[in-house]
Protein backbone atom coordinates (compact mmCIF):
# COMPACT_ATOMS: atom_id res chain seq x y z
CA UNK A 1 0.00 0.00 0.00
CA UNK A 2 1.29 3.52 -0.93
CA UNK A 3 1.30 6.21 1.50
CA UNK A 4 1.18 9.58 0.63
CA UNK A 5 0.91 13.12 2.29
CA UNK A 6 -2.35 15.30 0.93
CA UNK A 7 0.38 17.29 -0.30
CA UNK A 8 1.82 14.27 -2.61
CA UNK A 9 -1.51 13.19 -3.61
CA UNK A 10 -2.49 16.74 -4.95
CA UNK A 11 1.09 17.10 -6.44
CA UNK A 12 0.72 13.68 -7.80
CA UNK A 13 -2.78 13.01 -8.04
CA UNK A 14 -2.31 11.38 -11.90
CA UNK A 15 0.35 8.86 -10.84
CA UNK A 16 -1.52 8.10 -7.78
CA UNK A 17 -5.31 7.49 -9.84
CA UNK A 18 -3.45 5.13 -12.38
CA UNK A 19 -1.84 3.20 -9.34
CA UNK A 20 -4.95 2.74 -7.94
CA UNK A 21 -7.53 2.01 -11.25
CA UNK A 22 -4.41 0.44 -13.20
CA UNK A 23 -2.32 -1.36 -10.47
CA UNK A 24 -5.35 -2.37 -8.44
CA UNK A 25 -2.98 -0.49 -5.11
CA UNK A 26 -4.76 1.09 -2.13
CA UNK A 27 -3.54 4.49 -1.33
CA UNK A 28 -3.61 5.84 2.13
CA UNK A 29 -3.77 9.59 1.91
CA UNK A 30 -2.44 11.82 5.40
CA UNK A 31 -3.17 15.12 6.15
CA UNK A 32 -1.47 16.75 9.36
CA UNK A 33 -3.35 16.28 12.67
CA UNK A 34 -6.66 14.31 10.14
CA UNK A 35 -7.53 10.88 9.71
CA UNK A 36 -6.34 9.07 6.83
CA UNK A 37 -8.23 8.49 4.03
CA UNK A 38 -7.95 5.70 1.04
CA UNK A 39 -8.13 5.97 -2.11
CA UNK A 40 -9.15 1.98 -3.43
CA UNK A 41 -9.84 0.48 -7.03
CA UNK A 42 -13.88 -0.07 -7.47
CA UNK A 43 -13.77 -3.49 -7.22
CA UNK A 44 -12.87 -3.76 -4.01
CA UNK A 45 -15.06 -0.43 -2.95
CA UNK A 46 -17.89 -3.02 -4.46
CA UNK A 47 -17.10 -5.75 -1.99
CA UNK A 48 -16.55 -3.72 0.67
CA UNK A 49 -20.34 -2.41 -0.14
CA UNK A 50 -21.49 -6.00 -0.22
CA UNK A 51 -19.42 -7.27 3.16
CA UNK A 52 -20.81 -3.87 4.90
CA UNK A 53 -24.54 -4.64 4.12
CA UNK A 54 -24.39 -8.15 4.73
CA UNK A 55 -22.93 -7.53 7.76
CA UNK A 56 -26.12 -5.30 8.65
CA UNK A 57 -28.25 -7.93 6.93
CA UNK A 58 -27.08 -10.42 9.79
CA UNK A 59 -26.92 -7.61 12.35
CA UNK A 60 -30.97 -7.01 11.93
CA UNK A 61 -31.54 -10.71 11.43
CA UNK A 62 -30.02 -11.39 14.97
CA UNK A 63 -32.49 -8.34 16.42
CA UNK A 64 -35.25 -9.74 14.71
CA UNK A 65 -34.77 -13.34 16.17
CA UNK A 66 -34.47 -12.03 19.69
CA UNK A 67 -37.34 -10.05 19.40
CA UNK A 68 -39.68 -12.80 17.52
CA UNK A 69 -38.61 -14.89 21.11
CA UNK A 70 -39.14 -12.33 23.75
CA UNK A 71 -41.69 -13.08 25.01
CA UNK A 72 -42.39 -9.71 26.46
CA UNK A 73 -42.61 -8.14 23.08
CA UNK A 74 -45.85 -6.90 21.89
CA UNK A 75 -47.44 -8.98 19.34
CA UNK A 76 -49.89 -7.66 16.33
CA UNK A 77 -51.60 -9.24 13.60
CA UNK A 78 -50.91 -8.21 10.68
CA UNK A 79 -54.40 -6.59 10.12
CA UNK A 80 -53.65 -4.84 13.50
CA UNK A 81 -50.27 -3.26 12.08
CA UNK A 82 -51.47 -2.52 8.84
CA UNK A 83 -54.31 -0.48 10.73
CA UNK A 84 -51.99 1.58 12.93
CA UNK A 85 -50.02 2.30 10.22
CA UNK A 86 -52.98 3.58 8.34
CA UNK A 87 -53.55 5.96 11.34
CA UNK A 88 -50.20 7.39 11.53
CA UNK A 89 -50.09 7.55 7.49
CA UNK A 90 -53.11 9.77 8.03
CA UNK A 91 -51.97 11.73 11.18
CA UNK A 92 -48.72 13.05 8.95
CA UNK A 93 -50.72 13.80 5.80
CA UNK A 94 -53.15 16.35 8.05
CA UNK A 95 -49.93 18.06 9.56
CA UNK A 96 -49.01 18.85 5.38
Amino acid sequence: MWSLSSQEAENNFTDALNHVTCDLEHIKIQQPGQEPVYMIPAVDYELFIKLLEEAEDKIDIEEADKRMNDNEQERLTFEQFFNELEVESESLQNRI
